[in-house]
């Protein structure tokens, strides 16, 4: 399936433990609206005004703790973010914006809802990712999933807070008559290790000694 690595993105959040995503109305954004709203672990909300979204994203996030997903069309409807988006990077709360866009061919040439959509947040998000525009490599979908990824666990990690993927998306945007969407479970799923830091017997008794006459004072 063509749109295969980009309906894969709502799988990878859900094994990540994300399962709220808000999604803004728009012809571009169509792969990934259905991509989330078909997803089981997912909830899914619309919210047709971009600028209220993104403080409903906010606010779910901030109640659960976990980063939630973003989505708009391609053009200036990414640019009502901006207001969350700068709340959630000072208050180091998750999120995970994803803006449809045009092939870059398309940039400059007066075609309607486009814009400059890379880095559009600057300094309020922690980073900004591109997505390939052309599926048709092998190597794609393996560099969706890492980016995906990659972008999920940054969201997380101290300070968290905001990152913003960009995803140029060609028409045709919707399936084929009587074409599936499905998810693969296969999908390149990556997390981070923990490790706990501790301090060794012979440290424990250096450390012993040179507090013991502190102890006495």
């Amino acid at each position: 399936m063509r749109l295969q690595p980009i309906f894969d993105i709502a799988e990878i959040c859900a094994w990540h433990g994300i399962h709220q995503a808000i999604v803004c109305p728009g012809s571009r954004c169509a792969p990934l609206t259905l991509a989330f709203s078909r997803h089981e672990e997912i909830t899914c909300r619309t919210v047709s005004d971009e600028r209220s979204a993104g403080f409903v994203a906010l606010g779910i996030a901030q109640q659960t703790r976990m980063p939630a997903v973003l989505v708009c069309t391609s053009g200036s409807a990414a640019y009502n973010f901006a207001p969350a988006v700068a709340e959630a990077y000072f208050q180091e709360t998750p999120l995970i914006i994803l803006t449809a866009d045009r092939p870059k061919e398309w940039l400059d040439q007066q075609d309607g809802q486009t814009i400059r959509q890379d880095n559009l947040f600057g300094k309020h998000v922690k980073k900004y990712y591109e997505l390939p525009q052309d599926y048709n490599h092998q190597e794609t979908p393996w560099h969706i999933h890492r980016i995906i990824n990659e972008a999920i666990l940054l969201s997380q990690e101290y300070p968290k807070g905001p990152v913003h993927i960009n995803v140029p998306l060609r028409e045709p945007l919707y399936p084929e008559v009587n074409e599936k969407i499905g998810f693969n479970k296969k999908v390149k799923k990556v997390a981070v290790g923990k490790s706990e830091q501790l301090i060794s017997k012979e440290d424990q008794k250096i450390l012993q000694k040179l507090w013991h006459p502190l102890t006495r004072c």
